[in-house]
């Protein structure tokens, strides 16, 4: 007496379920995400518009950042940037303001960045990175110019406490550097 063994209907199924995927998978129409690099090398430059104010004072002013985005353990990128900060500011302020006054913060540290990775298909890897910034202990900041002291102080301390956010592309592993202006930002990025 011979036994034959069978497969089961439902372990036929999930065996040409397997197969099918296996094959699939690995043929030319299948896009697979790019290989993103371990680091980044960033360089952020702000492109902040100008607006002349009463008595040729200026509203606007420039910012950077430069630092390396280093994948961690866990999926994610992060590190630390250095930022160096030109603002500057004129008119009225809060409510009843009076006359005009003028303002320029200096700034200057290090502030801490993480970075989100999402899907994005006008990137040329398919993903960019939402970078998060937030200045760390010891960032200074000085502001000079004729507002009122208190308001002076609140520009510093704001500066020196809000958190900031871009999106920007990411490159595939092996390739080289991007330049791009941001969409829905007024940044100049550079990554390498």
């Amino acid at each position: 007496m011979s036994r034959r063994r069978s497969m089961g209907s439902a372990a036929a199924l999930a065996l040409t379920v397997l197969s099918l995927t296996a094959f699939l998978g690995s043929g030319p129409g299948v896009a697979r995400p790019a290989a993103l690099k371990s680091a980044y090398a960033i360089h952020l430059q702000s492109a902040w518009p100008r607006l002349a104010g009463a008595g040729g004072c200026v509203n606007g002013g420039e910012e950077t950042l430069d630092g390396i985005l280093m994948l961690d353990g866990t999926g994610s990128y992060g590190g630390t940037f250095h930022r160096h900060t030109r603002l500057l500011f004129c008119g009225a302020h809060g409510p009843g303001a009076g006359e005009a006054c003028s303002l320029t913060l200096l700034g200057d540290g290090s502030v801490g960045v993480t970075a989100e990775v999402m899907a994005d298909e006008a990137s040329p890897s398919g993903r960019s990175a939402r970078l998060i910034w937030e200045p760390r202990p010891g960032h200074e900041a000085t502001v000079t110019g004729a507002c009122p002291s208190p308001f002076r102080q609140a520009v510093k301390a704001m500066y020196l406490s809000t958190r900031h956010s871009v999106e920007l592309p990411l490159t595939e592993a092996g390739s080289g550097p991007l330049a791009d202006r941001l969409q829905d930002y007024p940044w100049i990025v550079n990554v390498r």
